[in-house]
């Protein structure tokens, strides 16, 4: 009997549990490449680990630990005790793929380090690291379960429905991915067609997207509901694993003729215009003018959402020759030390500086709070990935999402704007 044909998700589960097919919804046991954890979950992981006596792991070459909530350990928190603790185990277990604080994100550290290549399959304790999917490896979140992960080198999963989203056309002027993501959260959430699904990107638009760009779409891809996204990886994508695969094993999955999916949704970039999502729904974005002239007080552009090269030279094309509004405070946080790096080397940097933003250490940062806290009252535009109510200080503050030309727009006129006018004169 022939196999049935198979969405990616369920080739690259399939190679991983050393089948030829599995069905959805069936329940299967795993060896992922690569669980992939953070460390703000890291003091509730060690103590399971030593109430079940765990001293050792099977496969420390496949645990990647990475510092990238508490970029630093500041006066009167615990985040000290917690990185001494994890480099400690990390030191004693043998783990050699420990990055500590201001390495960065560990969507990046994935992506950068190669880790994320075609094929892989990798366990989280979060779900936007489905943005490494922009490489063809697929991102399983489990929480914390990646302790079973660690100690078994094997877990059980339920084989996810797929969904399919075709992108046509090309982004109009002024017009980032964020926009884009933005726009399909409304669109798609609401009735849920991309619940708990792996989402499969595809179409002739893919082509038109940078890697950061296509990294963006897959990084709020979770706010949909949806499981974990994916993208066929190109000649470019393929040259960016190739840099940076060290002679590590990959193979391109691509999708049977006649898989099922259980949704396919179609968006042309071409009708696309710049995005604004309205507190407190993660989902509610609209267009930038009906947010119009509403007064901020801080700005950002951070996270795993927002924090690529791509965004940050976005934000240096509004910023050159423009100041800060003076009532304003501006956080620019790079995703990775080598995105802080080639920032520098471009010039960017200095465009911050100049211009009155706070360029702070790689990380998460103002994304979860941890700095750039709002008073009550206050309200934000930022890349960042939430917007619910109490996520960066008081309850009673608003934080709207955008992209970084509409972060960084808003920012020097101090209410939000559509950045498109500041974009031409800079263009003329």
């Amino acid at each position: 009997m022939s196999r049935p044909p198979q969405t990616v998700a369920q080739k690259i589960i399939a190679a991983h549990c050393g089948r030829d097919a599995v069905e959805v919804g069936e329940y299967v046991t795993v060896s992922a490449d690569y669980t992939a954890c953070q460390e703000l979950f890291w003091p509730g992981h060690k103590r399971n680990l030593e109430r079940i006596g765990v001293d050792r792991i099977p496969r420390p070459d496949k645990a990647v630990m990475v510092i990238d909530h508490s970029t630093s350990a500041s006066m009167g928190s615990h985040h000290h005790e917690t990185h001494r603790t994890l480099r400690d185990w990390c030191t004693k277990q043998g783990i050699e793929n420990f990055f500590g604080p201001g390495s960065g994100l560990r969507h990046q550290v994935l992506t950068e380090r190669g880790f994320a290549r075609p094929g892989t399959l990798i366990f989280s304790d979060e779900g936007n690291i489905a943005s490494i999917g922009a490489l063809g490896a697929l991102n399983i979140p489990i929480s914390t379960e990646v302790l079973v992960s660690l100690i078994q080198d094997e877990n059980w999963l339920a084989v996810p429905p797929s969904a399919r989203i075709t992108l046509t056309g090309k982004l109009p002027f002024g017009v980032t991915a964020r926009d884009v993501i933005q726009a399909i959260l409304a669109d798609a959430t609401p009735g849920g067609r991309l619940l708990q699904c792996c989402v499969e990107f595809d179409g002739p638009g893919l082509a038109e997207l940078s890697l950061d760009d296509r990294q963006t779409l897959l990084a709020s891809l979770f706010h949909s509901g949806a499981y974990t996204g994916i993208m066929q990886p190109d000649a470019l994508a393929l040259g960016y694993v190739r840099a940076r695969d060290a002679g590590r094993p990959w193979q391109v999955v691509t999708a049977d003729e006649g898989a099922e999916y259980v949704a396919h949704l179609h968006y042309d970039l071409g009708e696309t215009r710049p995005m604004v999502t309205v507190p407190p729904d993660a989902h509610g974005a609209v267009p930038v003018e009906q947010t119009a002239g509403t007064r901020i007080d801080q700005a950002s552009i951070g996270s795993c959402a927002g924090g690529r090269l791509d965004d940050l030279r976005a934000a240096a094309r509004i910023l050159r020759g423009r100041r800060v509004a003076p009532h304003v405070t501006f956080y620019i946080t790079p995703g990775s030390r080598n995105i802080y790096a080639e920032a520098a080397r471009e010039g960017l940097l200095e465009i911050f500086a100049e211009a009155g933003a706070a360029v702070l250490a790689p990380g998460c940062t103002t994304c979860w709070g941890y700095q750039g806290v709002l008073n009550d009252g206050e309200v934000s535009i930022s890349t960042q990935q939430f917007n619910y109510q109490g996520r960066n200080g008081s309850r009673t503050a608003r934080v709207f999402l955008a992209g970084p030309h509409v972060v960084a727009a808003s920012a020097v006129a101090g209410e939000i704007v559509d950045p498109r006018a500041l974009l031409a004169e800079t263009a003329a």
